[in-house]
């Protein structure tokens, strides 16, 4: 195998297009408008990556038989045989020990918190993702985390807003997830890869992601009317859109993976950056221009 062929190899276990997820930990420092936590916040970012990458390498290595079945996830580089499952288990240790050891020289709640995430991510690697409804709380859970871990670097305080509004909307994503994978696959290549979809039906899931985005909507508004906001009012189109969107690819069998599709999907990536701008100018007290 080539050299070029080796690192992609490498990437495709370690899959750093899922740090996107991590983004979350700059939550609490934007919002709380803790700008002097920048770098520890970024430190925090890495550690989280490391530990995320870690998770990803065990669960390849272990799941490669079941995801050799899998339309897609036979690429994968330990079930495609371009990787060991000894070398990929090597380096889910690696991590996870490098991922903790940065995590102790920040904070030591911030390590608890990242050691409860890879705990709950094992977890689900080996149990929860195996049964219907806890393994999206589970993924839930995972989002939350991240946003509390966040938070200890400065001692933030995280609002029941922000909780039930991170809370909700990874609810809706991993249903639209599990929806996607539902229509992906025969009847009977789901059952050997996701066993957790043996129990769901297009329609149940339809109706977990209607309740879940109409929750989400309900906390951010309820969120929005509690204090003053100026630039923050505008990004609740900017929310509705980006939640109608994820529900038309996911129904449309085009998208299923958020991490993947708010940079594949041009509607998507320009709503988070817009959203992106006004809540950044909305932290930074820039004066609003007209009349509320």
């Amino acid at each position: 195998m080539s050299l070029a062929h080796t690192v992609k190899a490498w990437l495709q276990l370690l899959r750093p297009h899922q740090y996107t997820k991590n983004v979350l930990l700059f939550v609490p420092m934007v919002f709380g408008r803790r700008w002097d936590l920048w770098l520890e916040t970024s430190l925090g970012f890495v550690t989280w990556n490391l530990m995320a990458s870690a998770i990803y390498a065990f669960n390849d290595a272990r799941d490669a038989a079941s995801d050799r079945l899998h339309p897609s996830k036979r690429f994968r580089p330990v079930a495609a045989g371009l990787l060991s499952p000894q070398a990929a288990y090597l380096t889910a240790f690696l991590l996870g020990f490098l991922s903790l050891g940065l995590a102790l020289t920040l904070n030591k709640r911030f390590a608890g918190l990242a050691m409860l995430y890879g705990a709950n991510a094992l977890l689900y690697t080996l149990y929860f993702k195996k049964l219907a409804l806890l393994d999206t709380f589970s993924i839930a859970a995972g989002f939350l985390l991240r946003v509390y871990g966040g938070a200890q670097l400065g001692s933030i305080p995280v609002s029941g807003y922000l909780f039930m509004t991170v809370f909700f909307l990874s609810l809706f994503l991993a249903l639209g997830k599990r929806r996607h994978e539902l229509l992906l696959l025969p009847t009977e290549a789901a059952q050997a890869t996701r066993k957790s979809l043996k129990t769901y039906s297009v329609y149940y899931l339809d109706q977990l992601m209607n309740i879940s985005a109409t929750l989400t909507l309900t906390v951010y508004i309820l969120y929005l009317m509690h204090a003053s906001f100026t630039w923050l009012l505008g990004t609740l189109p900017l929310v509705v859109l980006g939640i109608f969107r994820y529900y038309h690819l996911t129904h449309n069998k085009s998208a299923g993976e958020p991490s993947r599709d708010l940079f594949a999907d041009k509607m998507l990536l320009l709503t988070g950056a817009a959203y992106s701008l006004l809540a950044l100018l909305e932290m930074l007290e820039v004066p609003f221009p007209f009349t509320l």
